[in-house]
């Protein structure tokens, strides 16, 4: 009991900094998640929009290649009937 009355400052103290690091713990863990949560949803944002550029690329080339092939026919002088 003598150890407790002379060191009850310390005691506290120490009590304290684990209540503290306990707290801190569980709110870098919460932190983390959430900021998992972002990543995710910000990738899942990027892959639409790439999605959607490569879409739009496709379509491009596509259209490129059709211009090419109508111009090679003209120049060569054989038409197809569309």
């Amino acid at each position: 009991m003598e150890l407790i009355q002379t060191y009850w400052h310390q005691l506290i103290f120490i009590g304290g900094l684990i209540v503290v690091a306990v707290k801190l713990s569980a709110a870098v863990k919460e932190l983390r998640k959430d900021v998992d949560d972002l990543t995710r949803r910000d990738t899942y944002v990027e892959v639409v929009k790439l999605r959607a550029q490569i879409d739009m690329h496709e379509k491009n080339i596509s259209a490129l290649w059709v211009f090419s092939n109508q111009m090679r026919d003209r120049f060569n002088g054989t038409r197809k009937s569309d």
